[in-house]
Formats: structure tokens, sequence, C-alpha cells
């Protein structure tokens, strides 16, 4: 019952952000996002061009990780699952940084929120943050439900590996990278 209750939380919570930014003006400090409707699957298509700030607001590009095996999470610090799935993403940032493999979390939340965040449990991995930006960019990777978390692998060739709604494990990550040749 509990997890229904979280799943009706984030659910709502993502539906009004969708309401919120469809709602929004917006300016030239807007991060960049070619959205594109996602068709039934994103699988096999290539990855969404995308810019958004880092936590030093410095400007960063999706493309700064071509050549890498990516999973893209998206997350938010008010969301139990997302937190519950970091120490996973830390672990295996460590384990494979060197094997061409990156972490890349997208926080939908404010500056602040993730700053502090992500300072407590010593994140190590690249976070960037984009509040209504970032949920329309889970859309354009193919998260047609709304849902956090929802993480994306991406190859090295750029094209997207595959979609998880909802939180994932070490054990998956390991089994992407498998499928990947990645040991």
């Amino acid at each position: 019952m509990k997890k229904i209750i979280i799943i009706l939380i984030v659910v709502a919570a993502a539906s009004a952000g969708f309401y919120f930014q469809q709602n929004q003006t917006t300016d030239d400090a807007t991060p960049a996002i070619t959205v594109n409707k996602p068709a039934i699957s994103v699988v096999g298509l290539l990855r969404p061009e995308f810019v958004l700030p880092d936590l030093e607001d410095k400007a960063r590009n999706i493309s700064e990780w071509d050549g890498k095996i990516r999973l893209v999470n998206f997350w938010a610090t008010w969301c139990p699952p997302c937190l519950r799935e970091m120490p996973a993403f830390i672990e295996m940032q460590e384990q494979y940084a060197d094997k061409d493999f990156v972490v890349l979390g997208i926080a939908i939340d404010r500056k602040d929120a993730v700053q502090d965040f992500v300072d407590s449990i010593g994140v190590n991995y690249p976070i960037l943050y984009g509040e209504m930006a970032a949920l329309d960019l889970t859309t354009a990777y193919g998260n047609r439900l709304g849902v956090l978390p929802f993480s994306v692998f991406v190859g090295k060739d750029n094209k997207i590996i595959s979609v998880h709604n909802g939180e994932i494990t070490a054990e998956t990550i390991k089994n992407v990278l498998l499928s990947q040749n990645v040991k």
C-alpha cells in the first residue's frame, strides 16, 4: 500500500510539473533541449541532444560524454527510490570509470537542494540540474509515464540501449555493461 501511495505521489508531482512547465513563459536563461515526442520505444534511436547546467552553473552538453557508455539517470531529492539507487551509481562509477562508462545524474530539482544532497553522500559522477527543463528531457528520452527515477543507457555509438522506469540496481547496471562487452 505504501509503495502505491509513493507511486501516486511521484506521478502527481510529475504531472503538476508538466502542467506548470507548459504554462510557463521562457526566456534566454532556459537550458537548450531538443525535445521530440518519443516513439513507442526509443531503444535503438540516437540519444536526444541537450545542454543543462552542472552544479557550478557551467553549461554541459551530452556530447561531452560521446564515446562512452552512459547511464543517464533522472532523479529528484524528494524521490525516495531515486535516493535509494544512488549508492549503486556511486559504486558502479568507481568500478567502471576506467572502462568508458559514466553515470550522468540529471536532477529535476532546484540547484540548492541538489547541491546539499550530493555533498552529503559523496556523489562521484556529474550532476546536472534543470527543474522543469529536465522533466521535459525525460519525455525526449522515452519517459512516457513521467515516472522517477527514470534511467536510460546510451551506447558508445550514441544510440539508446535500454530504458528503465523506477529504481535500478548495481546488478542491472552490470548486466547492461556485460551486454556491451564491458567487464
